[in-house]
């Protein structure tokens, strides 16, 4: 008989008592079907390997770049001079800025653009197509990129008539080198690589939307500080071609450098424009005053002025070059208080102007850097973007506090003023005393004093911005370029297989766990006892026989030796009694076929047995015997001119068995069992027979069982593997406990061989001998040489 996959099997005598009783169960059933366990480990192994077979490998591709940070030390400017310049250009960043702005998406799309990333080759396959680095056959996108709506894949086929592109959707004819629109997508332009060949391999290409591109990029991207002592991040790109990852990770970080420089360099440029435009007008004003000197000079006829104007000249020179330079100050911060309080557009403040003071270097370097912020933003968001209107109220906030810091400025430099006007106006009454003449020259001089002190003033800003433009460099530089791993990181070969096998090797426990959790019937004798704890009589084995009586003089089975077993139980169970009364919870769960056979096997000690077919609503075991029907317990019950010798009749298989059959099919079979007849018949039965076996109907379904248990010595409930629920088990318990039927004992039925051994509830039952009919019959089943389909005929 083949094995079936059950998880019921119980443990050998003696393993069920310590601690270890759990763990030896496992063990058993794995033993028991242990060829289930190599099915589903190779199944396991199987798809890992076809899991590595048809899965592309990812590698991990690894850069370093050391950035400036001014709280670490790590400036690249290691001239002292140029830092502080660049310093005012507004250069200053940190390490955990610049990790944000290498996760941003505007970065990336840079990048995307410049490699054309949204674009893809393949080489198809059976299974699955294979990313390529190149083809033989190169894809232009004529149009915007942005104008990529959705995915287009192609295989790109080449035949007699031309070049198709052929997808599970479209087919597409098209000429090499000519540009056709490809919906979705726009213009596109196929043309021949000739830097490869093309062989018998089959290629194509895929065009993605940039947006996914990008996304898809950044959640492969990692930048992270590793070490927060040095200035140093370490970036990990994941990609599924190493060459390809690495020319994807070295463009990023040219992208980011440009873009660094590019941000430092806008705000000297926009410093340097404002100090031109001043030094065009000063310088036109300077010109315009120095002609009318010289035209002055000629109408006068002055040629020298005397010793005491010019030491008066001297003094009021001194104080008009402070009064100049003040004025150069004032207007310097009118100008730059003017373009704050432009706000049709912001744009960068040039800071140099005004380097002595402090607070306003700081808050003009943290203003551009915002306005420099909102623009990048700006390349991909609106302005109502929540991001962008938070950096609006900053860049607000940071002006307000520009104005105001100005306004306390200028009326320091107008207080400063004011104190040097007072004292020029000394001079300037000692003046009166000179003649008109030089005067006027000396008012001409003063004028010329102050467009030379801004003229002088601006030229040295714009130096100072030129030189700090040039020491721009970019705040980071690359000390380990982009390079793949050899290895790739997934996926895990080992660890696959090892998945595999596991999961293989778990399933058929999962499965049995689940079966055993979802079943809702007896299946084995360790149910019994985890629902009941009444005692169980013996064990009946799986018949595979054609008839019911299995046990026969001479018999050696297994199932023989178990009704030999009952029947010596039997022995300590009546006490003295000898009538048996056979019920269970419903149909089909073999009444009749246990107390045919432990009938017989109480036959053969030579004991005069009465078998009852006491089931007056669907009788068996006349069936079963083969008999024809007659009278039976029914007629003599309403008919009392019968005796008990006209109802009983040999039974056919043995001379020491004999049977009462049910009779006629009564309307009223529970009015029958009590009447005072069926009383007289058990009266002389008992005293006539050595044993009397009743068959009855279910106590579950009738209460005929009930009404005869009063009659009875022992009440034997059968319980049959597989078929019996174990919610039903419950009944026998709430019988006994109600002292409607006792004593009880149960018979579980119907069980079935597993791996070669019999089911035990705690004993022997079915122990073999190691010759003879058992042995054989034991050895047929565990090597499945039993070719014969069985039957179940061991039921009600």
């Amino acid at each position: 008989m083949q094995k079936e996959f059950n998880w019921e099997d119980e443990l050998e005598p003696g393993t069920q008592q310590g601690g270890n009783k759990t763990l030896l169960r496992l063990i058993s059933r794995i033993r028991a079907n242990w060829y289930w366990f190599l099915l589903c480990g190779i199944l396991g192994f199987s798809g890992a390997y076809i899991y590595l077979r048809y899965t592309l490998p990812n590698y991990k591709i690894h850069a370093k770049l050391l950035v400036s940070d001014d709280k670490k030390g790590g400036s690249l400017l290691q001239n002292a001079a140029l830092s502080e310049l660049s310093g005012l250009m507004g250069a200053k960043s940190s390490v955990d800025n610049e990790v944000e702005v290498l996760k941003t998406a505007d970065l990336m799309r840079e990048m995307v653009l410049a490699e054309k990333a949204y674009i893809s080759y393949f080489k198809a396959g059976t299974v699955h197509s294979v990313p390529v680095m190149e083809a033989p056959y190169l894809v232009t996108v004529e149009t915007a990129p942005d104008s990529i709506l959705k995915t287009n894949a192609f295989d790109i086929v080449a035949d007699k008539s031309g070049v198709s592109l052929q997808n599970a959707d479209t087919t597409l004819h098209i000429i090499l080198g000519k540009t056709f629109f490809l919906p979705g997508t726009g213009m596109v332009k196929v043309s021949r690589n000739q830097a490869k060949q093309y062989g018998l391999e089959r290629y194509g290409f895929s065009v993605l939307p940039v947006r996914k591109v990008v996304e898809g990029l950044r959640g492969a991207l990692t930048a992270e500080v590793t070490n927060k002592q040095v200035s140093t991040i370490d970036l990990t790109l994941q990609h599924n071609l190493p060459r390809k990852g690495e020319q994807f990770l070295r463009t990023l970080i040219n992208k980011y450098v440009e873009r660094n420089l590019t941000d430092k360099n806008e705000i000297a440029d926009s410093t340097l424009a404002f100090i031109n435009a001043r030094l065009e007008k000063v310088t036109g004003e300077l010109a315009e005053v120095e002609d009318r000197i010289s035209g002055y000079k000629k109408e006068t006829k002055l040629a020298d002025i005397s010793q005491q104007s010019r030491i008066l000249l001297e003094g009021a020179a001194a104080f008009t070059r402070d009064l100049a330079q003040a004025d150069g100050q004032l207007a310097s911060l009118d100008v730059v208080s003017d373009y704050l309080k432009d706000k049709n557009r912001p744009r960068v403040v040039p800071s140099a102007l005004l380097p002595q003071d402090a607070t306003f270097s700081g808050l003009s370097a943290r203003y551009n850097d915002l306005i420099l912020q909102r623009e990048r933003m700006l390349l991909s968001n609106t302005d109502n973007n929540p991001l962008v209107k938070n950096i609006d109220g900053q860049i607000a906030g940071l002006r307000q506090d520009m104005i105001n810091n100005l306004a306390n400025t200028r009326n320091q430099l107008e207080q400063a003023r004011r104190s040097q006007q007072q004292l020029a106006s000394r001079f300037n009454g000692q003046l009166n005393e000179v003649p008109v003449i030089e005067r006027g020259y000396i008012d001409l001089a003063r004028l010329q004093q102050i467009k030379q002190a801004q003229y002088v003033f601006l030229q040295e800003k714009w130096e100072e911005t030129a030189i700090g433009r040039t020491a721009n460099v970019a705040n980071s530089k690359v000390i380990d370029v982009p390079k793949a791993e050899e290895l790739p990181f997934a996926p895990r070969k080992k660890m696959i297989y090892a998945l595999g096998l596991i999961f293989g090797l778990a399933l058929p426990l999962v499965i049995g766990y689940f079966r055993d959790l979802l079943n809702v019937k007896v299946r084995g004798a360790e149910d019994v006892r985890m629902i009941t704890t009444l005692p169980v009589l013996g064990v009946v084995a799986h018949s595979e026989k054609e008839h019911s009586v299995v046990v026969t003089p001479g018999s050696r089975s297994a199932i023989a030796e178990q009704f030999r077993a009952m029947r010596t139980n039997l022995e300590f169970s009546l006490n003295g009694g000898n009538t048996i009364l056979f019920t269970s919870s419903m149909s089909s769960e073999g009444k009749s076929f246990v107390a045919l056979n432990l009938a017989l096997s109480l036959a053969l000690l030579d004991k005069k047995v009465l078998l009852m077919e006491l089931d007056l609503r669907k009788p068996g075991i006349t069936t079963k015997l083969g008999l024809t029907r007659g009278k039976g317990f029914s007629h003599y019950v309403v008919r009392p001119e019968l005796t008990v010798s006209d109802i009983v009749m040999p039974s056919g298989i043995h001379e020491n068995l004999f049977l009462i059959q049910a009779g006629a099919l009564p309307p009223n079979p529970a009015e029958l069992l009590v009447n005072t007849r069926t009383a007289q018949l058990f009266k002389q039965v008992k005293q006539q027979f050595d044993y009397v076996l009743m068959d009855t109907p279910p106590v579950g379904m009738v209460t005929d069982a009930q009404l005869l248990s009063r009659y009875s010595d022992l009440c034997l409930y059968l319980v049959r593997q597989g078929h019996t629920y174990k919610e039903q088990l419950r009944l026998p318990n709430d019988l006994v406990a109600q002292e409607k039927i006792r004593p009880l004992q149960l018979i579980i039925n119907d069980v079935r061989v597993r791996g070669g051994v019999y089911s035990r509830y705690g004993y022997g039952y079915g122990y073999g001998y190691g010759y003879g009919n058992y042995a054989e019959e034991t050895e047929g089943r565990r090597r499945g040489w039993r070719l014969r389909k069985p039957e179940k005929i061991n039921t009600g």
